[in-house]
């Protein structure tokens, strides 16, 4: 069974030996042979790849997204507004002032 793959092979891919038959050299005929069957070949990589990849289970992304909001609104939801003292702001304007004046 395999030697008659391989034989049937080998005559697909081997150019006529009975000469140049409508219009095609035995060399050109093989070349087109051969040319065909890479381009078949690449098709089918290219197809088992994509079914492969089609798959893998995918994550759903709507539940994804869900997940990511709640998680962010319970950040928002969690933090404490907090005042800052007149102290505390006179220091952020003289920090502003003292690196404004070193660029200057």
């Amino acid at each position: 069974m395999l030697k008659r793959v391989v034989s049937a092979f080998g005559q697909w891919f081997s150019p006529d030996k009975n000469g140049a038959e409508e219009g095609f050299s035995p060399t050109r005929r093989g070349f087109f042979r051969k040319a065909g069957a890479g381009a078949a070949a690449v098709t089918g990589i290219g197809v088992l790849a994509k079914t492969a990849a089609d798959a893998l289970p995918k994550q759903d992304q709507g539940e994804l997204y869900r997940q990511t909001n709640r998680s962010g609104e319970q950040e928002l939801l969690e933090r404490v507004h907090v005042l800052m003292s007149e102290q505390e702001k006179d220091q952020m304007v003289q920090g502003f002032i003292d690196s404004y004046s070193r660029k200057g």
